[in-house]
C-alpha cells in the first residue's frame, strides 16, 4: 500500500485525516477512492500519530474533492467526521481538561502532534479570551482552515455545552460566493472574513468554568503520552524532549540538568544553549513539568503529600508545599479538598 507523501521540510497532519475526507466524500455522494488516486494516496485506517500528510497532498485532495462535489463549504462538512480518536492522545486529553481555558493551553501545547501546520498562540484581554492560528504557508487551502476552526469549536461542544458559541470567529479567507450563512449557523455567532489572524473570541468567563468531564489524572496520562509522540515526530524540540525525560525521571530522582542532558547524550551548557533558542531555561521546564504532574498527583487521593513531594523530586515536603502555593495560591491539603 502506497504511504502518504511526506517531506523532510514541509509541515505535515496526521494521516487519519485523510478517513475523516473520505467520509464526508461518501457522505455528499462522491467517490472518495476516485479522488484519493487521482492524489496517489491510499485510505488510511487507523490513528498512528507518527503516519502523516504533507499540506500540499492536503490541499490537493481538497481542490479534487470540492471540484467534485461543488460544496464550497466542504471544510465544514469535514470537520464532522473528526472525532477525538482523530486527534489520538490530545483528543482525549483535550476532553478530560478542567476548564475550555486548561483546554486551549493544553490545544496549543500539544498541537504539533496533530498537526505542524500553523501556529497557536493565547491572548487574554479583559473580559476576552481568544485562540488564534496563523498557518506557516501561504498556500494552505481555506479548507484546512474551516476544519481547523469547526474542530475547535465541536470539540469544545462536546466537553462544555452542546449549545455553546463564541463572541466571534475571525476567519483568513475570503467570504464565500454563496454567502456567510453555512458558517453563521455552524458557528452561531458574528463571523468575519479576510482578518489578518484565524481565531476566536470567547467570552472569559465561560472558558473558567468546570467541566463536568474533567479528569486531571486521566488528562495528565494522554499529555505524557502525547509528549512522547511529539518527541518521536520533532527531535529538535528540546523543550519537550527534556519534559519527556523528566516525566520518566523525576520519581527515580533524575531531574538534575546535568542528569538531563547525560540522557539526551550533549553537555549541559549545549542543553541550556539550546533551550536558550526556544525562550526557555531549564528551571522554567522543570518547574512547569512539577506543576503539571503535582495538579494531577494531588488528584489521587491514594497518595499522601509526602509520597508526592519526594515523587517530584523535591528535598522535603515544606518545599514542595511553597511551591504547590506559588502555583496555585493554595497548600496541596487544601487544593485536595477543594477539587473537583
Amino acid at each position: 500500500m502506497p504511504k502518504p507523501k511526506q517531506s523532510l521540510t514541509e509541515p505535515t497532519t496526521v494521516a487519519a485525516y485523510v478517513e475523516a475526507i473520505t467520509r464526508a466524500l461518501q457522505a455528499r455522494g462522491a467517490d472518495p477512492d476516485e479522488v484519493l488516486r487521482e492524489i496517489d494516496v491510499s485510505r488510511i485506517h487507523g490513528n498512528d500519530p507518527l503516519v502523516r500528510i504533507t499540506d500540499s497532498t492536503v490541499n490537493a485532495i481538497y481542490a479534487r474533492a470540492v471540484a467534485l462535489t461543488g460544496d464550497e463549504y466542504f471544510g465544514l462538512r469535514v470537520a464532522e467526521h473528526i472525532v477525538p480518536g482523530t486527534l489520538h492522545a490530545l483528543g482525549y486529553a483535550l476532553l478530560a481538561s478542567e476548564t475550555l481555558e486548561d483546554f486551549c493551553h493544553r490545544f496549543v501545547r500539544y498541537y504539533g502532534l496533530v498537526s505542524q501546520s500553523a501556529d497557536l498562540r493565547i491572548l487574554v484581554e479583559g473580559d476576552t479570551f481568544r485562540l488564534e492560528a496563523d498557518p506557516r504557508s501561504p498556500d494552505i487551502c481555506v479548507e484546512t482552515q474551516d476544519v481547523w476552526a469547526a474542530l475547535v469549536l465541536r470539540l469544545m461542544r462536546m466537553a462544555y455545552r452542546a449549545d455553546f458559541c463564541p463572541r466571534a470567529l475571525d476567519l483568513r479567507r475570503p467570504v464565500p460566493a454563496g454567502g456567510e450563512g453555512p458558517f453563521r449557523a455552524f458557528f452561531g455567532c458574528p463571523v468575519r472574513f479576510g482578518q489578518p489572524h484565524l481565531g476566536f473570541h470567547f467570552d472569559l468567563a465561560a472558558m473558567r468554568e468546570p467541566l463536568l468531564g474533567a479528569n486531571r489524572e486521566l488528562a495528565q496520562h494522554n499529555d505524557q503520552i502525547a509528549m512522547t509522540y511529539l518527541e518521536k515526530l520533532d527531535r529538535d524540540d528540546i523543550a519537550n524532549r527534556v519534559r519527556t525525560q523528566l516525566v520518566n525521571g523525576l520519581n527515580a530522582g533524575i531531574f538534575s540538568r546535568a542528569e538531563i542532558a547525560t540522557r539526551m547524550h550533549m553537555s549541559p551548557s549545549t542543553l541550556q544553549a539550546k533551550l536558550a533558542r526556544q525562550g526557555v531555561s531549564f528551571l522554567q521546564v522543570l518547574d512547569d513539568t512539577r506543576q503539571q504532574l503535582a495538579l494531577g498527583y494531588v488528584q489521587q487521593k491514594r497518595l499522601s503529600i509526602t509520597e508526592i513531594a519526594f515523587m517530584l523530586g523535591f528535598s522535603d515536603v515544606s518545599n514542595f508545599n511553597r511551591a504547590f502555593r506559588r502555583w496555585t495560591g493554595k497548600a496541596p491539603s487544601e487544593f485536595r479538598v477543594g477539587a473537583i
